[in-house]
């Protein structure tokens, strides 16, 4: 999954980065800088501590950082176009005093940049139609079905709403190759002071997670004792991390099923109500294209029974076709034959 941070260098874009990605100030200049944020999951350490395999890879989360070295109405419009390859877009917002002391306005952030996003959509698709109509008039028919969807889209636009309302324009095949912005799962993360108290409810139309961005930063770097030591002092239970896969995984409707063995333990995101053919094409193409079936057991009830045979024995394992819907903590061994 591919999530682009957006938002006002003053926002602490760059602290909030290396909050989740653990990695410290880049030594290089670039216009766009990658890392990689890993989603902890108690259910995998305790798999792992059963087969001590020789790996252990959680689910991650790909994190990228547009940091053009532009004037600030241009770098925004240099981190749309690039957000445009996104699966979510992380959208930065400052709620602590600027550099001469004036406070920030986190819900007036919110909306300009919420905006911005559709008014990029609307010329994408406006432009778009402009182009079909033209070719329409030289002869050159275009798909009907395009046409009518971008209607559909700019009828909304036109209505300053975001796209991602309506599913069935959000997730029309026909429209992916766009990169509609208002499209994507649009997640804010407020960025507080270390000494904020308490965490401000925010009047939003996103989803938003309030993070004291310096504090988290500092966490990341320490080892998980030390961070827990440390979180202890400032009322903090869970790493920033955590809280926004948690969000991430929630509003964007997604489940973890895992391998496991001697080789490696590892954790795979797919998308609710996808099946079990879908879930082999997740680790490799000639698993899906050769599936037999799969074996499943539920991570509870492996759990329960400490391991394989005794959840045979209790009738908890079981052989599932390729329709099999796969469930969240589904424990799942793919036969398969190329």
């Amino acid at each position: 999954m591919k999530a682009f941070l957006i938002g006002r260098p003053s926002s602490g874009r760059e602290t909030i980065f290396r909050a989740l990605t653990a990695l410290g100030p880049s030594p290089v200049h670039s216009d766009l800088r990658q890392g990689e944020a890993t989603v902890a999951d108690p259910r995998l350490d305790y798999l792992s501590s059963v087969f001590n395999p020789r790996k252990h890879t959680p689910a991650r989360l790909e994190l990228f950082l547009p940091k053009p070295q532009l004037e600030p109405q241009k770098a925004l419009k240099f981190c749309l176009e690039k957000a445009r390859e996104a699966d979510v877009i992380l959208m930065v917002l400052a709620d602590f005093p600027d550099a001469v002391g004036d406070k920030a306005d986190p819900e007036k952030e919110a909306a300009f940049l919420t905006s911005e996003l559709k008014a990029a959509d609307f010329v994408t698709v406006s432009t778009r139609l402009e182009r079909i109509d033209e070719d329409n008039k030289r002869g050159r028919k275009a798909d009907p079905q395009e046409r009518e969807l971008l209607a559909q889209a700019l009828k909304v636009l036109e209505e300053n709403k975001p796209l991602r309302d309506f599913p069935e324009l959000a997730k029309a095949p026909r429209l992916r190759g766009f990169g509609l912005l208002s499209a994507k799962p649009l997640l804010a993360l407020v960025n507080l002071a270390d000494n904020a108290p308490g965490l401000p409810d925010y009047k939003m139309e996103v989803p938003y997670l309030a993070l004291k961005g310096s504090l988290e930063e500092e966490f990341s770097l320490l080892s998980p004792e030390e961070a827990a030591e440390l979180m202890g002092a400032y009322d903090l239970t869970e790493l920033g991390v955590s809280r926004v896969a948690k969000k991430l995984y929630d509003m964007m409707e997604l489940v973890s099923f895992f391998t496991v063995g001697e080789d490696e333990c590892r954790a795979w995101t797919v998308s609710k109500g996808d099946n079990a053919l879908t879930a082999a094409g997740q680790i490799h193409s000639d698993i899906q294209k050769g599936f037999i079936r799969a074996e499943v057991v539920a991570f509870d009830d492996f759990k329960a029974c400490g391991n394989f045979n005794e959840a045979k024995k209790r009738g908890l394992f079981r052989l599932e076709s390729k329709a099999y819907l796969v469930a969240d903590g589904d424990i799942i061994h793919f036969r398969f034959n190329v």
